[in-house]
């Protein structure tokens, strides 16, 4: 055997070790189910983060995450790339009611601002339109309007831009302010009329009066007579019965043309002038009450058993809106209605009595013009005779109409 010669270890043979029998293998650790507690709270720390994250949201948009897209403008204030927050103070602090509108007749021009006509800005509204708007949109505020004092304030108005009609040698037409026409148009399309500021006035051309010549000889009696709001000299002799020129000479007046309101005048006539039988139109009947409206002479009569027992100034149709003649009979009384037609709208019309469908006699406060029509078809009154034939008349009565 060599020197460098390896021992030779043997391999084992088959059967191999076994493992020992009474030693048994580990068993397995069984899984705990989770009990109840764990899975709420499980849940309620899942609801907990749901909140947190909805929170942590709107105080991201209340710190101005969410902004005006850039360029929005509204009623010429810029809110655009401005956070909503801010935009929205930025509205509320505008002084809207002291935003001025322009008022048009012709070459003739008045300012009122938005306050004096009633008329307000509904922030919440455009506020919204504004959120929304794409970039550099331009937004109209939202209108809304108390019709009542925009009314006030047009009646007012009027006493600047009326101009009485001049009569005499050398006549000339006047111009009164359509009052009903112009309510119409902002109850309609309210922010249309309002979009550029400015406001057409519709005006209605009034032709000069006829003054009646003196129904009697004077007899020295002489009535004082206050001149009222719309009030013109030829309109107040055709209410006394007298010529005009009397009126003049007997109150030194020496521009008839000139007349203020408050201003007394000195009338020679006993009282208002009330047609006697031979001059009035007969009575539509000779029994009961009846009522005679003359579109001629605008004049109401009241005749009770074929006697007259009233008589007054009236302003019945324009031409293009003329009275409807003929025999009707009231049928139905309001002490104040709302009154609407094709082109006028009127809130609180009072001691309103209906004859022919929308044809109506009543009161009337934003004229003063009784004498000359001046209507949209019905039958206009002082406010004060509109009351007393009001409480006169029963549904039922005749009316005609000539």
């Amino acid at each position: 055997m060599s020197m460098y010669a390896q021992p030779v270890i043997p391999r084992p043979q088959p059967p191999y070790p076994q493992p020992d029998p009474r030693r048994a293998a580990p068993r397995p650790r069984p899984r705990r189910r989770p009990t109840p507690w764990l899975l709420a709270g499980g849940l309620t720390a899942i609801a907990m983060a749901v909140v947190l994250m909805v929170f942590a949201l709107a105080a991201y948009l209340l710190a101005g995450g969410e902004t005006i897209a850039a360029g929005v403008t509204v009623g010429g204030v810029a809110i655009g790339g401005q956070d909503v927050e801010r935009a929205e103070q930025r509205l509320l602090s505008e002084n809207w009611a002291a935003r001025p509108v322009t008022l048009v007749d012709g070459s003739r021009e008045w300012s009122l601002t938005l306050g004096d006509l009633g008329v307000q800005v509904d922030v919440p509204a455009t506020f919204a339109a504004a959120r929304n708007a794409a970039s550099g949109s331009e937004i109209a505020p939202w209108y809304t309007v108390d019709l009542s004092k925009t009314e006030q304030a047009l009646i007012a108005l009027s006493e600047q831009t009326n101009i009485a009609p001049v009569a005499g040698d050398e006549p000339q037409m006047g111009r009164a302010l359509d009052v009903p026409v112009l309510l119409n148009r902002l109850y309609e399309n309210l922010q249309g009329e309002l979009a550029d500021g400015r406001l057409e006035l519709p005006m209605i051309e009034v032709e000069p009066p006829e003054p009646e010549p003196a129904a009697v000889e004077y007899t020295g009696e002489t009535t004082a007579h206050v001149v009222e709001r719309g009030q013109e000299l030829g309109l107040i002799a055709m209410l006394y019965g007298v010529d005009m020129q009397s009126i003049v000479e007997l109150n030194d007046l020496a521009n008839p043309d000139l007349l203020y309101v408050g201003q007394e005048l000195i009338i020679p006539a006993a009282g208002l002038h009330q047609p006697d039988a031979a001059t009035a139109p007969p009575a539509p009947t000779n029994t009961g009450k009846s009522i005679l409206v003359s579109t001629r002479d605008q004049r109401i009569y009241a005749y009770e058993n074929g006697q007259l027992v009233r008589s007054h100034l009236v302003s019945t149709g324009l031409p293009d809106t003329p009275t409807v003649l003929g025999d009707y009979r009231i049928y139905v009384k309001y002490v104040a209605d709302d009154m609407r037609g094709p082109d006028y709208f009127l809130p609180q019309v009072p001691y309103t009595m209906y004859f022919f469908q929308g044809y109506g006699i009543h009161g009337t406060y934003w004229h003063n013009s009784f004498g000359r029509p001046m209507s949209h078809g019905c039958v206009n009154l002082p406010v004060s005779e509109a009351e007393w034939f009001f409480n006169w008349a029963e549904v039922g009565t005749p009316v005609r109409v000539i």
